[in-house]
């Protein structure tokens, strides 16, 4: 089957602080664009971003437009704080006044050509990642980082784990839930491609918390992408925004921590 490519625009902290791209290649058919939306607030200092765009079929040139003239908002409900976001370039809307607090509600909501796009995320409460390792061993011809942090045993904790290497994002990342690590000290290898990483690399892990809606996203998302050929059948990863649109919108915490490989 073809594949269409879809992009997942990660702004600011959804994978680190400054906008940068993952690209995901589910295989799709030749279908009509879709509407994506993606955005993110984070424990990070913000402005915050939402992105807008359309995928384009197969046979289009490799060109992903972005979407302008939307009207976005994001509300922390467990405040009242109301932040009508502007449109800085196409397709790209950041905030102003909103400020990413744990435990806090938000809401976001799009209008754009007559609908109504809604989503709403709940920030977890902070997991610190206390260091990262290198394992030279385990697969060869291949240097994975090793995170390693305490998960919480009060609370369900869903993770991403996102990667740079001199400064440039690997456009893989992985997921992962605390339910067989619940309250253990996690010391876990992170996948890598063969040669992404070799000795002198400075790299850097993020350990990005998410609620259960944006994790239940990434995690079809990663299993699209990096292990499409266990699927029976084709699909995309199903979004936590209502009203039609694939994407993702997600309140979460950052842990970063970098070191250069010996």
């Amino acid at each position: 089957m073809k594949t269409q490519i879809f992009i997942i625009t990660a702004l600011v902290s959804v994978l680190f602080y400054t906008s940068c791209q993952k690209v995901i290649t589910p295989p799709l058919s030749n279908s009509a664009p879709q509407l994506v939306i993606e955005g993110s607030v984070s424990d990070t200092t913000g402005p915050y971003y939402v992105n807008i765009s359309k995928t384009v079929s197969f046979y289009a040139d490799n060109t992903y437009p972005n979407v302008s003239g939307a009207s976005v908002t994001i509300t922390d409900q467990t405040t009242g704080i109301n932040d009508m976001l502007t449109e800085t370039s196409a397709g790209i809307y950041t905030t102003h006044t909103i400020i990413g607090k744990s435990g806090d509600t938000y809401q976001l909501t799009v209008a754009l050509n007559g609908k109504t796009y809604s989503a709403i995320s709940t920030m977890p409460y902070p997991v610190k990642l206390d260091s990262i390792t290198f394992d030279y061993t385990s697969i060869k011809n291949m240097i994975q980082p090793v995170v390693h942090y305490q998960d919480p045993a009060a609370l369900v904790n869903y993770y991403k784990y996102d990667i740079a290497v001199n400064g440039t994002k690997l456009k893989r990342f992985q997921t992962s839930e605390d339910l067989l690590m619940n309250g253990k000290y996690i010391r876990m290898d992170l996948v890598t491609d063969t040669g992404a990483i070799k000795k002198n690399n400075l790299v850097l892990v993020n350990l990005v918390g998410v609620d259960k809606g944006a994790y239940n996203f990434l995690q079809e998302a990663e299993s699209i992408a990096f292990y499409n050929d266990q699927l029976a059948t084709p699909a995309t990863p199903t979004a936590n925004i209502s009203g039609g649109c694939l994407g993702y919108f997600s309140a979460q915490t950052v842990s970063s921590k970098s070191a250069v490989v010996k």
